[in-house]
């Protein structure tokens, strides 16, 4: 619609009156809206970091105690938490075994092992087992069981239908060093001087002492008893891990000297015996 010209001072009061009405809409209204929610993000954004780095915290005291795989939400100033790398977990220490194994019967060798021979070794048989009865570990040793820390020892006693008998002791040593040093205390005496044995007269009052196999874990010591008896006692040493085994075998007044042959194949078989019941490489 067109307004003639003498309206036109109607027309401008009519827009400033309008302007004015709504100028005090506004002013009414301001106090009512509510201001921008900035202090509520910045509070969310603390709450946020803060959480973030509790849990980064609590995940590398998780690390240092038990060693686990963890993996740890990482925030930045710059934007929301993300998933760190996965540590790796330390490499575990080697863990060595110091326990020796345990001496079994099945370390023993049965009674049919031993050598036979007719008029000297006949119907060998197993009297009895027990705790060992001697400090000694063999007739010529200087250490004794005690001194050298031994954590348990066995002795079986066998008998045959001649003079004499047999035996078989087990030592466990708490470690393999300090049985190799046993084992060579007991050979290192029989090639030495070894005043238990009895003396033998053809041997100018001295007892007669020889190996048996090239290694020196094999002798054989020939004395006399009773003044006039001739006494043979043969020896054999086998040590596998921390265990020593010494077998023995005696003959008195046999009517000559005794093989050696059988007994050398009981060593044998006593060696093997310990290498395969798990005593040790």
């Amino acid at each position: 619609m067109r307004h003639s010209p003498e309206h036109a001072d109607d027309d401008h009061d009519d827009v400033e009156r309008l302007d004015e009405r709504f100028r005090e809409l506004v002013v009414q209204l301001a106090p009512q809206v509510p201001p921008p929610p900035v202090a509520g993000i910045h509070k969310v954004v603390r709450r946020r970091r803060l959480r973030n780095r509790v849990l980064v915290g609590a995940a590398s005291l998780v690390l240092l105690a038990g060693g686990a795989t963890v993996v740890g939400l990482v925030s930045t100033d710059d934007g929301p938490p993300h998933r760190a790398a996965a540590a790796p977990p330390p490499a575990a220490s080697p863990v060595t075994s110091t326990t020796p194994a345990a001496l079994s019967d099945a370390l023993f060798p049965s009674a049919q092992e031993f050598p036979v021979v007719a008029g000297v070794y006949e119907n060998w048989h197993a009297t009895e087992t027990r705790t060992a009865l001697t400090e000694n570990l063999g007739p010529c040793a200087t250490q004794t069981l005690a001194g050298l820390g031994a954590v348990e020892a066995q002795e079986r006693v066998f008998n045959h239908d001649g003079q004499g008998g047999g035996l078989v002791r087990l030592v466990r040593y708490p470690d393999e060093r300090t049985a190799a040093v046993a084992a060579t205390d007991v050979t290192g005496g029989l090639a030495g001087s070894c005043p238990d044995n009895q003396p033998n007269p053809a041997a100018d009052g001295l007892p007669l002492i020889k190996a048996l196999d090239k290694e020196g874990d094999v002798w054989r010591t020939q004395g006399v008893i009773n003044g006039n008896l001739d006494q043979y006692v043969d020896y054999g040493i086998v040590r596998s891990g921390p265990v020593v085994a010494v077998v023995q075998e005696t003959v008195i007044d046999p009517r000559g000297v005794p093989p050696t042959d059988g007994f050398l194949r009981l060593v044998a078989g006593l060696r093997d015996r310990l290498g395969k019941n798990g005593s040790g490489p």
